[in-house]
């Protein structure tokens, strides 16, 4: 596996063109009108990152004094957004009800949402296994399919009647992609459709730019020529908290865990974990083990291993957090806390190969699970970067509702959801939403928020909403696609002297998740290469940045420019 890329120097010029971006660019809105105490103001637009003029499907803003309705959503950088706002009766029963809508008066609004570089690259790069001897893709663009060129022989599979192709160009970069390959055999015709339905008659979908697709699977990085299937392995794990048991977890390991030694994963931790694996307990089972082997299979959500704490005969109080109580147990969800965080993370880091800084770390869970998890990302000393809180229990605790008003919670993504067949009480989900919109969350970017119509409060629900939480929660562009520099080497462009002639510097295109380093040497033979700068972690989906040395002229040294990505085990 490449893990970096030498950087040749070359002289480039010109200025870098703006187009559209996977990006999500936060965006302003504010109107006024008083719309009475039953209804709120919502934004609705021409993009689906404003519901496409569906008035189920709009963005609630926040009401601040004199009726000025406001907050951030997030839209997809350089769209031409045409967009309204509208008043909606702010109930369950009518949530879903597309006529509970009363239009704002004239014509649409407009704005242009800023545009980032155009992508230094056109369309997907697709690498197939396939014992075909010729293979096509047929690909969606629009509401209409089209079939590709033919895929480029460019050397042989695994074994002697397989063949590697690759095809680059299809569709547009950092948008989703719904295909399914095509080709003959012996004069016969073969489809290879997905091994699993939802789109299409069985199409692969996946918005990654860059893949290979190798047995009914799609990888952004080379995968070994088997891949283990996915399994789960139990274990428990002691206390070292008063108050509170050890108790049995379930770990999910994803596919080809055994054989990718050089790779590490992001970590979702997960309560009630006697009900989040097949066959579940007294209420069901989310079937998490199979919402993720076919979200990550299918090149849509990130490797993650998944760690499914089970509950005790305390769960009331376990999952409240302190100064609430449900049901008259007195919450002891710091104490909880203290066990995931003192006995449960250090376990699981130990045996595994983790990721566990704040953003490869989550927290998930339903009901009183969603409660917990919420109370884990705002007061876990920074541990938890993700929350996914599943028709949260907010009605139970008043307490931390008012601590999330009076104080800044800024710093963590956040995805919440209800279902309006639910109880009244989930309908508090709207109070904690308009909090996190007061503290700038966006929807879209570290906020989402989803009413799911007709959906109940059970694990079926959970169950089938799951998937969508995954895609938000691990998107694939949340982490380096290790088959972007192979198609795309480092270039570092002449460099850029500054008015002092010690100082200068090399600029080059960044991709997402991946951390770049300077090197410097004095001498081509045996090189002595010395770090003299690095990049962070790259956030945007590609960008022009630049690495500069202030100790040396470049007729005085060589330089190379390195890249590495934070999902790499060991250099």
């Amino acid at each position: 596996m490449m893990r970096g890329m030498l950087g040749i120097i070359i002289a480039m010029t010109g200025v870098t063109a703006q187009g559209a971006s996977p990006h999500r660019e936060p965006v302003s809105f504010a109107h006024t009108q008083d719309v009475g105490p039953s209804r709120s103001v919502y934004v609705v637009g021409n993009h689906p990152d404003l519901g496409s003029w569906n008035p189920v499907e709009a963005t609630r803003l926040y009401w601040t004094p004199g009726n000025v309705w406001t907050g951030h959503v997030a839209v997809q950088a350089g769209t031409e957004l045409e967009y309204k706002y509208i008043a909606r009766v702010n109930t369950r029963e009518l949530h879903c009800e597309g006529t509970n809508v009363a239009w704002m008066t004239g014509p649409n609004l407009e704005r242009s949402v800023p545009a980032q570089p155009v992508a230094p690259y056109t369309g997907k790069t697709i690498y197939y296994l396939s014992a075909w001897t010729n293979v096509h893709i047929l690909y969606k663009v629009g509401t209409n399919f089209v079939s590709s060129p033919p895929m480029e022989w460019i050397g042989d599979g695994r074994t002697e009647s397989e063949f590697l192709y690759r095809i680059s160009g299809l569709g547009e970069e950092g948008e989703g992609l719904e295909f399914v390959p095509y080709g003959h055999l012996n004069g016969v015709l073969y489809w290879d459709n997905a091994p699993y339905p939802g789109y299409g008659d069985n199409n692969y979908y996946t918005p990654l730019d860059m893949f290979v697709l190798q047995d009914g699977q799609i990888f952004n990085y080379n995968p070994p020529a088997n891949v283990s299937a996915a399994v789960i392995t139990h274990t428990n794990i002691a206390s070292s908290v008063d108050g509170i048991p050890g108790r049995d977890v379930r770990i999910y390991l994803p596919r080809g865990y055994g054989e990718n030694t050089w790779k590490r994963y992001p970590v979702l931790y997960m309560h009630d974990g006697q009900n989040i694996f097949f066959p579940g307990g007294d209420y069901g089972s989310w079937d998490v083990e199979v919402s993720a082997t076919r979200e990550i299979s299918q090149g849509r959500v990130r490797e993650v291993i998944i760690v499914g704490m089970d509950n005790t005969s305390n769960r009331f109080a376990e999952y409240c957090p302190p100064g609430d109580a449900v049901n008259g147990h007195e919450g002891i969800g710091d104490a909880y806390m203290a066990y995931v965080l003192d006995n449960v993370r250090p376990t699981i880091d130990t045996h595994f190969r983790t990721l566990n800084d704040p953003d490869n770390t989550l927290i998930a869970g339903s009901s009183l699970g969603g409660l917990i998890s919420t109370y884990m990302g705002l007061e876990g000393d920074g541990v938890f970067g993700k929350v996914g809180a599943f028709s949260p229990s907010y009605w139970t605790a008043p307490n931390l509702v008012a601590r999330l008003g009076s104080n800044d919670t800024k710093g963590v993504r956040f995805y919440l959801d209800g279902g309006t067949d639910e109880g009244s009480g989930i309908w508090s989900i709207w109070t904690v939403y308009d909090h996190l919109l007061r503290d700038g969350y966006a929807p879209n970017a570290d906020l989402q928020m989803r009413v799911v119509c007709g959906h109940a409060h059970n694990e079926p629900a959970w169950a089938a909403r799951f998937p969508a939480a995954m895609q938000y929660l691990l998107p694939l562009w949340d982490e380096a696609n290790l088959l972007v520099h192979g198609e795309n080497p480092l270039i570092m462009n002449s460099p850029s002297m500054t008015q002092h002639a010690t100082e200068f510097a090399f600029t080059y295109t960044s991709y997402h998740g991946w951390r770049y380093r300077l090197e410097r040497a004095s001498q081509l033979v045996n090189p002595d290469w010395v770090a003299v700068a690095t990049s962070g972690v790259e956030r945007l989906p590609w960008q022009s940045r630049a690495l500069g040395d202030t100790n040396n002229t470049p007729d005085t040294a060589i330089y190379r420019l390195v890249g590495r990505s934070s999902s790499v085990a060991q250099d």
